[in-house]
């Protein structure tokens, strides 16, 4: 046998093993949901026959076909037939979740409008726990008409239900890019920094910047002591935001976290001054005591300002916020409470930038500690300009 028949047999072999290690997954149709349907139920996508269908009508919005998968699996193709889709084109996204709430889109387009029969379509190795087809209809009518829906995995996969893959550094499970860490390492007056490449690139720390191996959170620890920054009495881990801006835009900061540990009082985000003093414009804080309240500065010289308490959120629990700062307005929403805060004048035509993370207001300067101190998880974090 000569050189290229042994490379055309090893070939057919690899895609033999690749097919062996994939499965269909049988779904139970007490696992199937829709959207909407008419009198073709969700379950005729699962009955193996290409007689029977799903439908729906996308008149007045897509429409969708869900199953949950029974637990949680790599899913790396799905086999679909479209009812006469050998004359339709119908348009659609195949969606993943691990939780039924957040959906990543693995494919979005159309089928071809050449064949009636059942159709792989390869999607990135996800993992997930839900899987769905999401249609507007097709280029004949508004109707969701799908024949059957197969599900394809080589195995287990990995779910948390934060959506976060727990065996990814936090720069592959969050866009960090627009960050530089500061660390509560280095020297007094000068710590350790990272930039948002080497962010991005994977960077960690296993004592005080990790993800968690259970939910895939990003934990930033700020320890009791440790060094700090020029004009700072306390040490920190937290992102500076790279860019600065004016006021004039909507310019807004949104986090999912969860305080698990503080000892008295921890600030979870600021807005800063990006010239003139080096002080806050507002800082949100958290404390032992569960209170979720802003600090807000009375001028731009500090020195110092105001204490309003949000809400309220119990240690260890996950909570969202959001702030916003508009010409001179500044908005802070925690779960479902907003409150709005006017900028001092002495403020004005002042750049700003958002801080994010952990500044634990009781620690001191010194030499780092590694046992925790006060620890932040973070869900999700992103910055709107």
């Amino acid at each position: 046998m000569n050189l290229s028949k042994l490379a055309f047999v090893a070939a057919a072999a690899l895609l033999s093993l690749s097919a062996m290690a994939q499965s269909k997954l049988a779904i139970s149709n007490a696992n199937i949901s829709a959207s909407a349907s008419d009198t073709n139920l969700p379950v005729n996508a699962n009955d193996g026959s290409l007689t029977t269908r799903w439908s729906a009508d996308a008149t007045n919005g897509a429409q969708w076909l869900q199953y949950y998968l029974g637990g949680c699996y790599n899913v790396t193709s799905l086999n679909l037939a479209w009812y006469n889709g050998d004359s339709r084109k119908y348009n659609f996204r195949l969606q993943t979740s691990v939780d039924g709430s957040v959906w990543t889109d693995s494919f979005v387009g159309s089928n071809s409008g050449t064949s009636a029969a059942l159709k792989p379509y390869d999607i990135p190795d996800v993992s997930a726990k839900y899987v769905r087809v999401l249609g507007t209809g097709s280029d004949v009518n508004n109707f969701v008409s799908l024949l059957e829906l197969e599900v394809y995995t080589n195995g287990a996969g990995s779910c948390s239900s934060s959506g976060l893959n727990p065996g990814l550094p936090p720069g592959g499970n969050f866009n960090l890019s627009p960050f530089t860490l500061q660390m509560p390492t280095g020297s007094s007056g000068n710590v350790d920094t990272v930039s948002g490449s080497q962010l991005e690139g994977g960077y960690t720390n296993q004592y005080y910047f990790y993800t968690d191996s259970s939910d895939g959170a990003m934990v930033m620890m700020d320890p009791q002591v440790g060094w700090t920054t020029s004009g700072s009495l306390h040490p920190r881990v937290e992102f500076r935001e790279n860019a600065t801006w004016l006021t004039g835009g909507t310019n807004v900061l949104d986090a999912t976290l969860k305080v698990t540990k503080v000892p008295s009082n921890t600030a979870i985000a600021q807005i800063f001054q990006g010239n003139g003093p080096s002080k806050p414009l507002c800082e949100l804080q958290y404390s032992s005591s569960g209170a979720v309240k802003l600090f807000l500065e009375n001028t731009n010289q500090g020195g110092g300002g105001t204490t309003t308490t949000i809400d309220t959120v119990p240690l260890g629990t996950k909570f969202t916020y959001q702030m916003t700062l508009k010409g001179s307005t500044i908005t802070v929403k925690v779960n479902g409470t907003t409150k709005t805060f006017t900028m001092d004048s002495s403020f004005n035509g002042e750049t700003f930038y958002f801080k994010a993370g952990n500044y634990d207001q009781s620690a001191v300067s010194g030499t780092p500690q590694t046992t925790p101190g006060t620890v932040v998880k973070f869900y999700a974090l992103k910055i709107t300009h």
